[in-house]
């Protein structure tokens, strides 16, 4: 090319829509072979380089790193064939990973509507989603990783006999930690009733909750109290300035 219809990086940007500073990058790291105006040292492209941006631009588009596209038409279609099926793999194991995020968003963001309805409706019937409480072992990275996954297996279990007390555990499902000591596990064939409500418990001072209210509207209504479970959604500041844990919970009822 003519040196009057050599490109500068400017008008190669503008026309390209890439930024200057990306084309310098790649320019720098060897993957281009501009020339230089004599006069002011400035970058200069012809057409070919044209070309070739537009490739490196190309393979960048589909995340193929930049260490990959040293020498990129020295390359023979085995080794392009290598780079694109690792870079496949990659993007799909990202991708698999996205999707995890994306689930844990949903399943987070429902956790939160269900206690926004709970704060809305006192009290109201529902079907106890846990089946078996273990007791919970910081020291296990097994169950760790599972409450760092789903916080909401975290769990509190109130035991009638010992209403003053509450146990903290960790909602299993079937198959699952069956090796570890158990608080709890419904039986086979599940015939109790439960009411659900949002339990708050305060962080520090687990004694300080709203059990009792709770308890004493349900004996207004004529019924007698059972077990309490809860799961674990979140602890947020309350009026007074402390830490409160919020769950949604169900009370046995006979």
């Amino acid at each position: 090319m003519d040196k009057e219809k050599l490109l500068t990086v400017g008008q190669v940007a503008e026309i390209m829509k890439i930024p200057k500073s990306k084309i310098r990058y790649w320019d720098d790291m060897n993957l281009l072979t501009s020339s230089r105006n004599t006069e002011n040292g400035y970058r200069m492209f012809d057409m070919e380089d044209l070309l070739t941006i537009s490739d490196i631009d190309f393979y960048r588009r589909l995340d193929i790193p930049i260490s990959k596209m040293t020498n990129l038409y020295r390359k023979s279609p085995e080794e392009l064939w290598s780079i694109l099926d690792e870079t496949q793999h990659r993007i799909a194991s990202e991708l698999a990973e996205l999707e995890k995020r994306y689930q844990g968003i949903k399943r987070r963001k429902n956790q939160l509507v269900q206690l926004f309805e709970l704060k809305e409706e006192l009290l109201s019937d529902g079907e106890l989603d846990v089946k078996r409480i273990i007791a919970f072992d910081l020291k296990d990275p097994n169950e760790l990783q599972t409450y760092i996954e789903n916080p909401s297996s975290l769990v509190v279990y109130i035991d009638p006999q010992h209403e003053a007390d509450i146990i903290y555990g960790f909602a299993a499902d079937d198959g699952e930690f069956m090796d570890e000591p158990k608080i709890w596990q419904s039986e086979s064939k599940q015939t109790e009733t439960y009411k659900q409500f949002l339990l708050t418990i305060r962080s520090e001072e687990p004694t300080v909750n709203n059990f009792y209210p709770i308890k004493e509207k349900l004996i207004e209504q004529g019924f007698q109290t059972g077990r309490v479970i809860g799961r674990y959604i979140m602890t947020a500041e309350d009026e007074e300035g402390f830490y409160t844990d919020y769950y949604k919970a169900w009370v046995e009822v006979m």
